[in-house]
């Protein structure tokens, strides 16, 4: 199971991702699914996990959203 990323993220910052299920056993294994918006964190550990097996998922890409959403 690979959860390791190459993306790198700004901290405090909303993307929009894209996360792979690496888990062999799960029955979302190798399924890609897209989260918007998502927050970054302090941009060092940013984790997913799956729905359904609550293991790791891999973050395959990031783009920042421009402009950010507004919090109140």
């Amino acid at each position: 199971m690979t959860t390791e990323s190459d993306v790198t993220f700004e901290p405090a910052k909303w993307y929009e991702i894209t996360a792979r299920d690496n888990t062999e056993t799960c029955r979302n294994s190798g399924k890609e699914f897209t989260f918007n918006p998502f927050y970054s964190n302090d941009g060092r550990y940013v984790p997913v996990q799956c729905g359904v097996c609550g293991q790791p998922m891999e973050i395959t890409s990031a783009v920042l959203l421009d402009p950010q959403p507004e919090v109140v």
